[in-house]
């Protein structure tokens, strides 16, 4: 395009100085269609409105790129990317999981007062974000005791909201039926974490 803009900047003296500054381009910078997308330009980080329609659809599971369209297809004013969209919805689950862990772990705790033998075990990351949770009441820790036969352990179960797998310990009775014996929420599949 033979554009001649530029800047040129130079440390002198531990400061940096701007040396050269030409802004005449040979183009144009960006369509008017394309503008809304710079950070300068968005709406959307100022949109109250729009993040919260993006927790509901979110939510609702609702995938990214389906989100970005509802919205876009709405609104004459704001444009959406797939990429706003994620990041909002990434930062919301990071600000909510460790309110949900601290819920969670009340929610345990006030379970272990009602019955003695209800078990669980947290796991926390070095920052105090939850990793991974297991824990079985007196009634499946009994089944357990009594059905050890056969013992299943999954880890394909991954609906939840933070995409994290639930592992349930499943066995058979003696009526041969599937009988719980804990549950699970791990942070990974790797060997580490299961044990």
């Amino acid at each position: 395009m033979n554009c001649k803009a530029k800047i040129t900047i130079k440390l002198r003296d531990n400061q940096w100085k701007i040396t050269t500054f030409d802004d005449i381009h040979s183009h144009e910078l960006t369509s008017p269609v394309k503008r809304q997308m710079h950070h300068s330009h968005s709406q959307f980080r100022n949109n109250k409105s729009c993040k919260n329609l993006i927790e509901q659809l979110g939510g609702s599971n609702f995938k990214p790129a389906q989100i970005k369209n509802a919205i876009n297809s709405t609104s004459n004013a704001l444009v959406v990317s797939t990429n706003q969209v994620i990041a909002h919805l990434r930062a919301l689950r990071e600000n909510n999981m460790g309110k949900e862990a601290v819920t969670v772990a009340n929610h345990f705790q006030k379970r272990k007062s009602e019955d003695p033998n209800f078990y669980f075990e947290l796991e926390l990351d070095t920052n105090g974000t939850l990793r991974s949770m297991f824990w079985a009441d007196s009634r499946a820790r009994e089944a357990y005791l009594t059905f050890t036969d056969v013992i299943i352990f999954d880890v394909t179960y991954k609906t939840n909201r933070f995409k994290i797998p639930f592992a349930p310990f499943t066995g058979v009775n003696h009526h041969r039926q599937s009988t719980l014996f804990g549950c699970a929420l791990l942070a990974d599949e790797r060997e580490e974490t299961f044990t």
